[in-house]
């Protein structure tokens, strides 16, 4: 897809959900709704990645690692506190996942 296709399905997207802010708190929540949405898809891809199959899929039983549900784990950013569901697996990812967790929250709020 390209960058462009990809920027015009933002717009479209951003319109549609401008239309419901009316106040800056619905804005804030709005934020941090999408940055959880975000983070929370870019780790289960990740998993997916990493797994070799989907959730749910029967593809993935019986082979020596598999999702072992989830952690929550806090993001402190500017529109306050999100907590995000990190998926596991029997074998580590999830402490992949919570480097990427820092990371985020290093560039949301770095340590002067």
């Amino acid at each position: 897809m390209s960058t462009e296709t990809q920027q015009q399905k933002l717009e479209t997207l951003a319109k549609e959900l401008a239309k419901d802010i009316k106040t800056e708190h619905d804005l804030s929540d709005l934020s941090r709704r999408l940055l959880k949405l975000t983070v929370e898809t870019a780790l289960g891809a990740e998993a997916e990645a990493h797994l070799g199959y989907a959730e749910h899929d029967v593809i993935g039983r019986n082979t020596g690692n598999s999702r072992n549900g989830y952690s929550l784990k806090t993001v402190i950013g500017d529109h306050g506190d999100v907590e995000i569901a990190v998926p596991r697996d029997r074998n580590g990812i999830a402490d992949r996942a919570d480097d990427h967790a820092e990371e985020l929250q290093r560039e949301h709020h770095p340590r002067d």
